[in-house]
């Protein structure tokens, strides 16, 4: 469902460096992708349209994960620099502690830890069925694998020439002296030297892919392999740790997660028991395969996304020049799309493999909205004109996405994107059954549901009712924008 998520996967920063002008575009972006994380999330079961495509395809569900990972790979190109004094495994190692401290929050809330037992919240954390992957977890391993190839892998120095002075990982004080320098404002190339200068980098994140790619397409599980069953069944647990079954048939999309080589790898490396999606071959307990969206395998092609991004921050940084930049972004944006809805005559879009079609396409989406943004609220334009005017204007009215994007992780964590807000406030209740005296059942089950009579059209109750729910989560979007606005009026700013 990221982050860097609020640059949270940065290396650590000297409070002596002076800081430029924010890309304001770049924390909408951020705050958009949050914004849709929840909206699909919670309504997306009663809205299948807009929830993940079944098998092949690609609903607006499934453009969450690689834009959380492309705007990560964006905010490192202005956090990740190799500075005088520093070493690079010094600096190395700092992007290791924040990608840990990633990881092991990512654990926390998406690793089973908070349950809502016949409507009790409760807290433990099983370790035989912890999750072990998931969003942040998958964000972290990229950040680290894409921050090595950053710091460590050297320039293509023979089309340097055609670059300014300074390398890729510098000193903000240099900037000054490389704008004097012609070569660094290629503007008749629109900065396609920067693909020579950045190849050997480029060939790492292509690598991955090509391996992650031939996993999850070249390995054939065993006939012998409980996903590839003719019937197979969804395990899960009930409302206490006790009701747990695998009664319920599955169709051709769970057998195509549990008879694929995702499953089977990530079965055997994870572990069947630390996945998301759990299945069985038999209709009784426990599971005998597993699938996780966010698993280790297309964790290889995950890193792409992430990488692309980093090359459009760069592109930025380099060229210094809006109109130059943004022609770069257009073009490799539109030839991201047009190769990627090509390839997938032969590779279709599936975001559950992370088929290379489906990634390729992200990005370029992903790329094109950020040239959009970034040419409408971050673009150069002289004050007075009609065209300042309405870049004034439109950050007034976008300027709620810049204050979820600011502090996105506090987004995540507390509101249903984790859930851990509604956790603590079922907890507080005020008599018996638990599961109804409380605020949250209140709120979703008796306002919403009779005295708004959202619930009129429902036959069942508020988790199956879709008016109600979308109701309610953007009750909970537009609420979460005003606390953001506040605390980044106070400049108050949740980071890892």
């Amino acid at each position: 469902m990221g982050a860097d998520m609020q640059e949270a996967t940065a290396a650590s920063r000297p409070t002596s460096r002076p800081k430029g002008p924010r890309l304001v575009g770049l924390d909408m972006l951020r705050g958009l992708t949050m914004v849709v994380m929840l909206l699909v999330d919670y309504t997306g079961g009663c809205y299948p349209a807009i929830n993940h495509a079944p098998r092949n395809g690609l609903h607006l569900a499934d453009l969450v994960m690689p834009f959380f990972l492309w705007v990560s790979g964006l905010s490192m190109s202005i956090s990740v620099r190799v500075r005088p004094g520093d070493s690079r495994m010094g600096v190395f190692l700092q992007v290791g502690k924040r990608a840990l401290r990633l990881f092991v929050l990512g654990i926390v809330v998406q690793g089973s830890w908070f349950h809502v037992e016949d409507g009790v919240p409760t807290l433990h954390l099983d370790l035989s069925s912890v999750r072990i992957m998931g969003i942040l977890q998958r964000i972290a391993i990229a950040f680290i694998v894409v921050a090595a190839a950053e710091i460590f892998v050297p320039e293509f120095s023979r089309f340097r020439h055609y670059a300014s002075a300074r390398p890729l990982l510098v000193t903000d004080g240099a900037e000054a002296q490389t704008e004097q320098n012609p070569l660094a404002h290629q503007r008749g190339t629109f900065g396609l030297w920067i693909f020579g200068v950045r190849a050997y980098k480029a060939i790492i994140a292509v690598v991955l892919v090509v391996l992650g790619t031939c996993l999850t397409y070249g390995v054939t599980p065993p006939q012998s392999w409980p996903g590839c069953a003719a019937t197979v069944y969804h395990c899960g647990a009930g409302d206490s740790p006790t009701e747990r079954s695998c009664k319920d048939p599955g169709g051709d999309e769970l057998r195509t997660m549990g008879c694929s080589a995702v499953s089977y790898l990530d079965s055997k490396i994870l572990g069947i028991n630390h996945v998301y999606v759990r299945g069985s071959d038999r209709p009784s307990w426990p599971p005998t395969w597993g699938f996780d969206p966010e698993g280790l395998v297309t964790s290889l092609s995950a890193v792409f996304p992430m990488y692309f991004g980093l090359h459009v921050g760069c592109v930025w940084r380099e060229l210094k020049d809006v109109k130059g930049a943004i022609v770069h972004w257009v073009c490799i944006g539109a030839l991201a799309v047009v190769c990627a809805l090509l390839l997938s005559v032969w590779v279709p879009l599936n975001k559950r493999l992370w088929s290379p079609s489906y990634s390729l396409l992200n990005c370029g989406i992903a790329t094109l909205t950020y040239a959009c943004l970034f040419g409408f609220i971050d673009g150069g334009t002289p004050s007075g004109t009609r065209a300042a005017r309405l870049r004034d204007w439109g950050k007034v009215v976008l300027a709620p996405l810049q204050w979820l994007g600011t502090n996105c992780i506090l987004f995540f964590v507390l509101s249903d994107c984790c859930g851990v807000l509604d956790w603590l406030l079922r907890s507080l209740t005020w008599g018996v059954p638990y599961g109804e005296k409380n605020l949250m059942y209140w709120f979703q089950s008796i306002f919403l549901m009779k005295w708004l009579h959202l619930g009129n059209s429902c036959t069942g109750g508020y988790d199956d009712c879709g008016p109600a729910r979308m109701v309610y989560v953007w009750i909970q979007i537009v609420s979460w924008m005003l606390v953001c606005g506040v605390l980044h009026r106070k400049g108050i700013f949740w980071k890892i």
